[in-house]
């Protein structure tokens, strides 16, 4: 079997959110000898057009428009015209990430002419998802508007999408995707350092029974406070560790608890690793709503990958995946239901009860080498049948 020319259409190039989907998944079809390349922008309009290896995959990169402040960074229309100014080789797959028209917008008008496929990939709903407030400026008006169109049409418009979840696959067929596929969130299998080697790193109590945190989606970050607070009394080793949320995340914490607290900011994607194999218990409270029912969160099993059990709201994809995986500790569909399986997950950790983390089986679950062999196995039977 020949290797595919495949190009990856992205929003942003920056080290956060979806890059970690894309970015993985561009590393995995490389390791399997397909020639990969990712188009995107950076937030800097001083920047210039470049190119750039990263991890071993070829990245060009634009630099997008002055003008954030009225359009954003995602929706800059002369960011958009820009990137359509581009030279793109010919290539078997062009493959967009998220509905963005920076990106989306030479996928529909240049690549129809250099690609045999079109792909889309929907990791997020934003429109009635993660958007739902009102807006109040024009950005949010032009976000809302231009995000809503590309969401209903884009699933259409791909001769395949593939999504994070089961809800936006049934999401997408109800918008008239021809064909689609769930491709889940990975992990890449790694050495896993010793908890207290993993804990003196980054500056943690060795001694301490911690739960963590970890992600910039931090919607649900004061049930993991509220959780802390309520047990402050029953277990005086009980600390709690964040990383990547917001500066700002600790200010309406009470200082009795903020005292528990190890913030320790934005770590590199190297040092999240030592991150979740420091703590006792990953922590991943989910609001049911559509949103979460819609996105996959990577950190469910990149706390696994560290062997870590995870305390998870039964919601969306998450709830799809947990049975068959004991470590994976149900924690309901509610706040109320989240605290008290916190509650007793904790009670449980005292008593050396907490099922251990059956690496293999994770691993045979959620390796990005599996995830990119099966999304290179949809791009070849695609390409078969339109033959």
């Amino acid at each position: 079997m020949s290797s595919l020319r495949i190009h990856f259409l992205t929003q942003g190039v920056h080290t956060q959110g979806t890059y970690f989907r894309f970015h993985n998944l561009a590393v995995g079809l490389t390791k399997l000898g397909q020639d990969v390349t990712v188009f995107g922008c950076d937030w800097n309009p001083a920047s210039k057009e470049r190119e750039e290896i990263r991890d071993g995959v070829q990245y060009h990169i634009v630099p997008e428009f002055q003008g954030n402040s009225v359009f954003g960074s995602a929706c800059h229309p002369l960011t958009a015209i820009r990137r359509c100014l581009v030279d793109y080789p010919p290539c078997d797959v062009a493959h967009l990430f998220q509905p963005f028209p920076s990106a989306a917008l030479p996928w529909y008008w240049n690549l129809p002419k250099k690609a045999k496929l079109l792909f889309y990939d929907w990791d997020d709903l934003w429109i009635g998802g993660l958007v739902t407030s009102q807006p109040k400026s024009f950005r949010e008006y032009w976000l809302r508007f231009v995000v809503n169109y590309l969401e209903q049409q884009l699933p259409q418009r791909a001769v395949h999408v593939t999504t994070c979840s089961q809800f936006l696959a049934n999401l997408a067929s109800k918008r008239n995707a021809s064909q689609v596929s769930v491709i889940h969130n990975g992990l890449w299998p790694f050495v896993i350092p010793d908890q207290t080697a993993a804990r003196e790193s980054l500056g943690l109590d060795s001694q301490a029974l911690y739960v963590g945190f970890m992600g910039r989606t931090c919607a649900e970050l004061s049930w993991c406070f509220e959780a802390l607070e309520n047990n402050l009394h029953r277990h005086s080793s009980l600390r709690l560790a964040l990383c990547g949320p917001p500066d700002n995340c600790l200010d309406s914490v009470p200082k009795n608890v903020r005292k528990r607290i190890d913030f320790l900011g934005t770590l590199p994607p190297l040092k999240t690793r030592n991150f979740a194999a420091a703590l006792d218990l990953g922590l991943l409270p989910l609001e049911d709503n559509s949103f979460n029912q819609s996105r996959f969160p990577i950190k469910y099993a990149e706390y696994m990958a560290a062997a870590t059990p995870v305390l998870c709201s039964d919601i969306g994809e998450c709830a799809n995946l947990s049975d068959g995986m004991p470590w994976v500790i149900k924690a309901g569909k509610t706040k109320k239901q989240w605290l008290d399986a916190f509650e007793n997950a904790i009670n449980l950790m005292l008593m050396g009860q907490l099922p251990t983390v059956d690496i293999n089986t994770v691993v045979e679950n959620f390796s990005w080498n599996l995830i990119s062999k099966k999304l290179l196995e949809i791009y070849w039977a695609t390409i078969t049948n339109i033959k």
